[in-house]
C-alpha cells in the first residue's frame, strides 16, 4: 500500500558534508556506514525541537527526510550554518512514494535503484520504505488508517504532537535519535543536562488506548481527579497525548468522558 502523504527529502552533497552535518545533528553520522539509515533530531541552539529526521548516510552525500512540507524550513535552518564549507544543499525533485511494507534493501539501509532509491524508514512494528522514481503499482491507503498506524507506532508529527517549544526528551525519540557520546552538536547543552538528571521532563508523549472511539485532539486528559495533559492526535480507538510524568505506564485515565489505558513512554 502507498501512504497518502510523502515526507520531504533534502540532499547535502560535497566534500565537507559528513563533518558539516555531524556537527549539527544529534545523531552520530560520521561513524555510520554509507548506505545506513539513522534517526536524528535537529535542534534549535537553545535545545528545543526544530526537525525530526531520517538520515540517509552516503559517501559524500547525505539525504535528510523531514515531515511533509517542511523541506524548505530544513534548508533554511541548516543553510545558515553553511560558511566556508564544501556543501551543496538541494531539495529533491524526484517523484517520491511512501510504501507500507518492505521494498528492500536490507533492514535499516538504503540504496540507489536505477534513477531512484529505496530507503527503509520503518516504525516499530510497521514496515515503511521511501521510494523515489517510478510510482509503485500499489493502492493508496486511507488517511485514517495511516494515521492509526502512526499513532500505534508512537511516531510524533511536528506541528501536531510536538512543536518548536518541545524538549527532545518529551518526544520519546531520544533513545534512537541522540548520540550522547559524539561530542558537541546544536542544542546539546539542554539535552545533556536533562539526561544527566535522569531524563525527567514535566510531560512526555504517551499512547492512550480507549475502549471505543478516541476523543478529538485538544481534549483534556485527567487522572487522580486532576488534569494531566491533552490529546494531540487521535484515530480509531488510539490517541497520542502529552501527559504529565507522574502518570504511570498502564494507568487508567479519562478524556472526553471516556476511559483509556496509558502506555509509554513511547520509546
Amino acid at each position: 500500500m502507498l501512504s497518502p502523504e510523502t515526507p520531504d527529502l533534502v540532499w547535502f552533497r560535497g566534500a565537507d558534508t559528513i563533518r558539516f552535518l555531524n556537527d549539527l545533528l544529534s545523531q552520530e553520522i560520521a561513524k555510520a556506514s554509507p548506505g545506513s539509515v539513522l534517526r536524528s533530531l535537529l535542534l534549535e541552539p537553545q535545545g528545543k525541537l526544530d526537525h525530526i529526521l531520517w538520515v540517509l548516510r552516503g559517501e559524500d552525500e547525505v539525504g535528510l527526510i523531514t515531515d511533509p512540507g517542511r523541506g524548505e524550513a530544513l534548508i533554511s535552518s541548516l543553510g545558515r550554518y553553511r560558511i566556508r564549507v564544501d556543501v551543496a544543499i538541494e531539495a529533491s525533485d524526484d517523484p517520491a512514494w511512501l510504501v507500507l511494507g518492505n521494498r528492500g534493501p536490507v533492514p535499516g539501509g538504503w540504496e540507489k535503484q536505477g534513477e531512484g532509491l529505496v530507503a527503509d524508514i520503518s516504525w516499530p512494528d510497521v514496515e515503511r520504505s521511501l521510494v523515489t522514481g517510478a510510482r509503485p503499482d500499489l493502492e493508496v491507503i486511507g488517511g485514517d488508517r495511516y494515521e492509526l498506524l502512526r499513532i500505534d507506532a508512537g511516531e510524533p508529527r511536528f506541528g501536531t504532537d510536538v512543536d518548536e517549544k518541545t524538549i527532545p526528551q518529551q518526544t520519546g525519540l531520544v533513545g534512537v535519535a541522540v548520540a550522547f557520546d559524539k561530542g558537541c552538536f546544536l542544542g546539546q547543552e539542554l539535552v545533556a543536562r536533562i539526561d544527566s538528571r535522569g531524563g525527567n521532563v514535566p510531560q512526555r508523549l504517551m499512547r492512550l488506548e480507549f475502549e471505543n472511539q478516541a476523543p478529538e485532539p485538544g481534549t483534556s486528559v485527567t487522572a487522580r481527579d486532576r488534569e494531566v495533559g491533552n490529546i494531540t492526535s487521535a484515530a480509531g480507538s488510539l490517541a497520542l497525548g502529552m501527559v504529565r510524568r507522574e502518570v504511570d505506564d498502564g494507568e487508567t485515565v479519562e478524556a472526553g468522558g471516556r476511559t483509556a489505558v496509558v502506555s509509554g513512554p513511547i520509546r
